[in-house]
């Protein structure tokens, strides 16, 4: 019954998603060795992370994209681009650049917080307000997607009517396996990281 669940369970989860939350971003394209070079877009058709001239004069200019942005050290993704294929609901947005955006894992903690402050309800960070938001990032809303008990009930990540967009070669990924590679990581990082942003003069800032 457990091997059901957890089938049925993937399912109804982006299939692209896995290889999205497990890329690299802002390194420079190896294909493309010139002047702003840095591979800031995913393309799901693909599963790659590409550059501004792989679109522009490659294959991917007719693909599914997402534009990515670094925001206190973390990769961002502009909301009104993800949630054409998945459920942002209940997931903080961020103002980066005079834009909205949500973080593919938990920004850095930054100072110690009041025991009744609205927190993510998987990493325990800062949220605005836990009566619209309940997840400070998508990697978390994943996590209690998989921890919860019925599929019928919150959180969703799959669109209603969406076809489950994919890479063109998927070799059928455990999306929850793949977060718990590197979920550690970020959970242990998170120390490290707030002494660097306080001490970082950032240019944008979270929702009032």
């Amino acid at each position: 019954a457990d091997q059901v669940d957890q089938v049925n369970c993937e399912r109804q989860i982006p299939k692209w998603l896995d290889f999205f939350l497990q890329k690299t971003f802002f390194d420079s394209c190896t294909v493309h060795e010139i002047r702003r070079n840095e591979k800031n877009k995913y393309c799901i058709n693909c599963n790659a992370s590409v550059c501004q001239y792989c679109v522009t004069l490659g294959p991917h200019h007719k693909h599914k994209l997402l534009k990515i942005y670094r925001h206190v050290y973390k990769d961002v993704v502009p909301l009104d681009e993800i949630e054409e294929h998945l459920d942002c609901t209940a997931i903080q947005p961020y103002r980066c650049n005079r834009q909205l955006v949500i973080a593919l894992t938990p920004l850095p903690h930054s100072g110690s917080k009041p025991d009744d402050e609205a927190t993510c309800e998987i990493c325990k960070r800062r949220l605005v307000d836990a009566t619209v938001y309940s997840y400070c990032s998508i990697s978390c809303k994943v996590e209690a997607y998989f921890r919860k008990q019925d599929d019928s009930t919150p959180p969703f990540l799959l669109l209603k009517n969406d076809e489950m967009d994919k890479p063109e070669d998927d070799p059928q990924p455990s999306l929850h396996r793949g977060l718990l590679n590197f979920g550690v990581n970020w959970l242990l990082d998170m120390d490290i990281q707030a002494s660097l942003v306080a001490a970082h003069n950032v240019k944008c800032g979270g929702l009032p």
